[in-house]
């Protein structure tokens, strides 16, 4: 990796673990008494939103749809963050397209693939998915996703334009996450925690006040 990629990695991932940082902080007493898990009452919408916002945010999340035997598929995709929902463009005839109008159960993960536990960041968002084919919303994302790869100064900017040609060309579709089922954040851990002790996820699910 040359030194401009360590740099672009190093900004996204100090983004996430800044927010997610400071969002523990405020629902955590820090001490080694700590809970398995935070359960939060309502989706952490406003994080979600700052978070994945389309200027601090990396252009890839991992993704995961049942397959054709019930197993879970994970694929690494591009994403643009639009209206509050995350949203991908895809092949139309992608397999994964045909599975998620069978099943729209779907899991994805951002995180910023830090080893240390001081600098880890990681949300995963469970839901389900719908697929649009408005060509308007899917011109809208490949141009967003473009600039998240070759953003504004970038030295090799001059790649952006042809990246959104080659996506428009591809007849793609959408796959948007329209429904939020359970949310769960892996935060930085802890800086007064001693060694082995685990910062417990912060989670929230729709069928706990069911």
């Amino acid at each position: 990796m040359d030194d401009y990629s360590k740099a672009m990695l190093g900004d996204y991932a100090e983004t996430l673990v800044d927010q997610l940082g400071a969002y523990f902080q405020g629902h955590l007493a820090l001490s080694a008494d700590l809970p398995e898990t935070i359960r939060l009452d309502e989706y952490p919408a406003e994080l979600i939103a700052t978070v994945l916002d389309n200027d601090v945010a990396h252009p890839l999340l991992a993704m995961s749809h049942i397959d054709g035997k019930g197993y879970p598929f994970i694929t690494i995709m591009g994403f643009s963050f639009i209206d509050g929902k995350i949203h991908i463009t895809s092949r139309k005839n992608g397999l994964k397209i045909k599975r998620l109008q069978e099943n729209p159960k779907c899991t994805m993960v951002y995180h910023n693939n830090i080893p240390r536990p001081e600098g880890l960041g990681c949300v995963t968002l469970a839901g389900k998915a719908s697929i649009s084919h408005d060509p308007e919303r899917i011109r809208l994302a490949n141009e967003i996703l473009s600039r998240k790869v070759y953003r504004d100064g970038d030295p090799d900017e001059d790649r952006r334009q042809p990246m959104i040609d080659s996506m428009q060309e591809a007849d793609r579709v959408l796959v948007i996450l329209d429904e939020i089922d359970a949310v769960y954040m892996v935060t930085p851990m802890a800086p007064n925690l001693p060694s082995g002790v685990p910062t417990p996820p912060i989670a929230w699910r729709a069928d706990w006040k069911q």
